[in-house]
């Protein structure tokens, strides 16, 4: 059986409904299907988990900011541990597509709506953002207080400084209290990555109106998130444990070596 045909004959009739063209099949395991809206892409994929298993996911896929991937676990309760679905003969996988394509008719139309709106960031929400440009420099100093990173060694190491702050503190119960401790961790750290930055480069600047704060050089291709690069690289150290990479290093290295 071809699985593309058969792909673009279920699940391609259904989404042609609302817009939706055939695009391509990669790698003869990921095939995609996409629209766009005004200035918003949307993609929806049937994904085969690898050539030696049969077995394939449903996900979908918008350009609109905090929306990112959806499957199906996240709409229906029921399938929240389910990842793929097993089709091992031609009969199964023109059931699993069926299934898929019922799916896009009953939940997936509605999900694709509300992902054509950009959604806040689940951290950086306006409110965190405007407490942070309202006492960034008093948390930094609060937090360099304690950890003494500003002009402790080269720019490099104050990097990796901050990267060691955040992996001494990934271990963190889920109270209140601790999530409290955490998020203002994050943003003490973040505004010292800032007062870094800013220094070193002299004429950037902070913004605070988009949609994660940035860091705002003259070249924009070179602007960076200093509390995005936080969250990620703590989030690193708390879910894997992996201290293989200095995350804040990494991400941030160039904004206090080069002049952008």
């Amino acid at each position: 059986m071809n699985k593309t045909r058969k792909i673009k004959e279920i699940i391609g009739k259904v989404l042609a409904e609302k817009g939706f063209k055939y695009i391509r099949c990669e790698r003869r395991l990921i095939w995609t299907f996409g629209r766009k809206i005004e200035d918003v892409e949307q993609e929806v994929y049937i994904q085969q988990q690898d050539y030696l298993e049969d077995d394939y996911k449903l996900m979908f896929w918008s350009s609109a900011k905090g929306n990112g991937m959806k499957e199906i676990g996240a709409i229906l309760p029921e399938y929240e541990n389910k990842e793929y679905w097993r089709a091992e003969t031609d009969a199964e996988f023109i059931d699993v597509m069926e299934f898929f394509a019922t799916f896009i008719r009953k939940h997936g139309f509605d999900l694709l709506e509300d992902m054509l709106t950009e959604k806040p960031d689940s951290f950086e929400t306006p409110e965190r953002k405007q407490y942070f440009k309202e006492h960034r420099k008093e948390l930094a100093a609060k937090y360099d207080a304690i950890y003494h990173i500003i002009g402790n060694g080269t720019p490099l190491e104050q990097l990796n400084h901050i990267d060691d702050v955040l992996y001494e503190n990934r271990i963190a119960e889920e109270t209140p209290e601790e999530i409290e401790r955490i998020n203002e961790l994050w943003l003490g750290m973040a505004a010292i990555l800032v007062e870094m930055v800013l220094d070193f480069q002299g004429d950037a600047k902070v913004a605070y109106d988009t949609y994660r704060v940035e860091i705002q050089f003259k070249t924009s291709e070179s602007d960076i998130m200093p509390i995005f690069i936080v969250v990620q690289a703590w989030g690193d150290y708390h879910f894997n444990n992996d201290r293989t990479q200095n995350v804040v290093w990494a991400m941030a290295r160039s904004t206090v070596t080069y002049k952008l």
